[in-house]
């Protein structure tokens, strides 16, 4: 009886796993196709080149995440002195790159670089907000680690201000 079970189990394997390896490329990508992006995902695509690109490389790591409302700006650098004042120049890297004074906590011109990145010609910005890029400057916060493992300091601040938080890891 055990070999017959066994028996059964092979041959219920071995058609079922041809079946199941025949993924339909086109399937995948029409329903892909069918799921529009929102101007919220676009953004997110928008401000993660922008962070790569102005800060990214040569041994740091980033990538943007959300909480809540709030974009966070990761910064990771875990080669980099595990010090709060490593910290707080990786922070202010990311601000510098934005447009923003690290020393003053505000941008250079009414509103960030990164604010910018949520302007779409589609959007009535004053009928959304009648402040709308001073708002969006306040849903970017920054997120920093420098060093790696049980040393690895961490920073955490919205991205106008000059307040910043030293959470532990």
């Amino acid at each position: 009886m055990l070999c017959r079970s066994i028996a059964a189990a092979a041959l219920m394997a071995a058609v079922l796993m041809p079946m199941a390896a025949q993924a339909d490329s086109t399937a995948i990508k029409k329903k892909l196709t069918e799921t529009p992006a929102t101007l919220w995902d676009l953004s997110m695509v928008r401000i993660e080149a922008a962070l790569a690109a102005a800060v990214g490389g040569e041994g740091r790591f980033t990538f943007v995440s959300v909480e809540s409302d709030n974009f966070v700006m990761n910064v990771y650098e875990p080669k980099g002195k595990a010090t709060t004042a490593e910290c707080k120049n990786l922070v202010d890297r990311v601000k510098q790159a934005g447009g923003v004074d690290p020393k003053t906590g505000y941008a250079d011109n009414p509103a960030s670089d990164y604010a910018a990145l949520l302007n779409y010609p589609q959007i009535d910005q004053f009928s959304v907000d009648e402040s709308y890029a001073e708002t969006a400057d306040s849903m970017f916060w920054i997120m920093a680690v420098a060093g790696s493992g049980d040393n690895a300091v961490s920073c955490k601040g919205p991205l106008i201000s000059t307040e910043l938080t030293y959470p532990t890891p």
